[in-house]
């Protein structure tokens, strides 16, 4: 496999050699070594490596040595891209249709709001998502510390990191947030390249986020995701761009993504209003993803406030609630299977459920703010993600669907 790397020197000097080895997996032993120069990109071959999956996250270590100095670092060998499969455009890992499933992930903690209290605490978000199956965070409008993106490499956690939202000027409801004039715009482009610039290089990441629900896009043409896709894709082209998630989609990105509460639409021949404007079915020159669906939650009890942020039940709210957790088990197996019947039938690609923990002002979480309770039963949500990766296998090995006019019972026509 080719790697391109581009070495830098703290001095900014250029054409300095410098030699590079990438270790064998668990071992010191090098499996490639080559030389360089300094400020210019350079490509090697590593001979036929273990390629980095969420079921098989293969890591290597880096190590770079320059005049004096030496520099160690990990890497993982994998390729995102999109293609047609069957018809449908689909996102692929490694080359094969990889149907990424994952929580909204906030990052909100009761003690430091946007600080973790530590290391393990992150990585226990991670692990009880994957011990349910979910291969994928939205990590949503917030960047997290590098090690957080290191636990995903390691764990095997694909990463759809949003660019955060700046602050609007005049908020006047949901939906209808600008940017306060060009220099915001120009501050938004300037924040974005760098972001995208500063963790470009972990293996999990494998899609952008420019915009979320109109926060800050300007929807007046010349409309700004366009550029800003195009920016985003010169500084990183080995990823995917999901340039505008839930609302007012110009068609600019790699995704037609869906936002629906709490039912899914995703790749479907239907759709509803999002935000202030009515969307549109899905666009087949993209791949289908539900963006945002699900946020179905539970109140927590008046003695159990150990395990609630706010003590007044009428403040505790989502898209939807349940009385008590084998309801909102019930509800979302539901809702699950909803999703594996789009992708049976229609063109769903990927998915994102609302979301990882409860959150000031929402109870939709698979735990609580304070993480005491996990609402998922176990058994149930691993078998129902996995029937959603069953099933996007069925329709990349060319199954064939047959879709029923159900008010009519009789058949209306085959699907690939």
């Amino acid at each position: 496999m080719e790697v391109t790397v581009t070495v830098h020197s703290s001095t900014n000097l250029t054409n300095i050699p410098y030699e590079i080895t990438v270790h064998e997996l668990g071992s010191t032993d090098a499996k490639a070594t080559a030389k360089g120069t300094s400020g210019s990109a350079f490509t090697f071959n590593v001979p036929s490596p273990e390629l980095w999956t969420p079921d098989s996250p293969n890591l290597y270590n880096i190590t770079i040595k320059m005049a004096s100095d030496t520099i160690q670092s990990y890497t993982g060998f994998r390729t995102v891209s999109r293609g047609t499969i069957n018809g449908i455009q689909r996102p692929l890992l490694n080359g094969k249709f990889v149907f990424p499933f994952g929580t909204l992930d906030q990052g909100y903690w009761p003690d430091g709001i946007y600080t973790p209290p530590s290391v393990e605490a992150m990585v226990y978000d991670l692990k009880v998502l994957k011990n349910v199956g979910y291969n994928m965070v939205r990590k949503h409008i917030k960047v997290e510390p590098a090690l957080f993106y290191r636990a995903c490499d390691e764990m095997g956690m694909l990463v759809i990191q949003d660019m955060p939202s700046l602050r609007p000027d005049l908020p006047d409801g949901c939906g209808s947030k600008r940017l306060a004039g060009q220099d915001a715009q120009d501050e938004f482009d300037r924040q974005l390249a760098l972001m995208v610039e500063q963790l470009k290089s972990y293996p999990s990441i494998f899609a952008w986020t420019i915009y979320n629900e109109e926060w800050g896009q300007d929807t007046s043409p010349p409309w700004p995701e366009f550029p800003l896709t195009e920016m985003v894709r010169k500084i990183d082209p080995t990823r995917l761009v999901n340039s505008v998630s839930g609302w007012t989609d110009h068609t600019a990105g790699d995704f037609d993504d869906n936002h629906h509460y709490s039912t899914p639409q995703c790749g479907t021949p239907f759709w509803s209003r999002q935000g202030n404007n009515y969307d549109s079915a899905y666009d087949s020159s993209r791949i289908g993803l539900q963006g945002e669906f699900g946020g179905i939650g539970t109140q927590l009890p008046e003695d159990n406030y150990a395990h609630a942020w706010f003590k007044d039940l009428e403040k505790q709210t989502a898209y939807e609630l349940t009385n008590g957790t084998n309801w909102w088990n019930y509800r979302c197996h539901d809702l699950l299977n909803q999703l594996r019947e789009q992708i049976d039938l229609f063109a769903c690609s990927g998915g994102v459920w609302t979301q990882t923990t409860d959150v000031e002002g929402e109870v939709n979480g698979m735990m609580t703010y304070d993480r005491k309770v996990i609402r998922m039963n176990e058994t149930m949500w691993k078998e129902d993600i996995q029937a959603l990766y069953d099933a996007a296998e069925k329709r990349a090995n060319n199954a064939t669907m047959v879709i029923r006019d159900v008010s009519r019972g009789g058949l209306q026509y085959g699907m690939p």
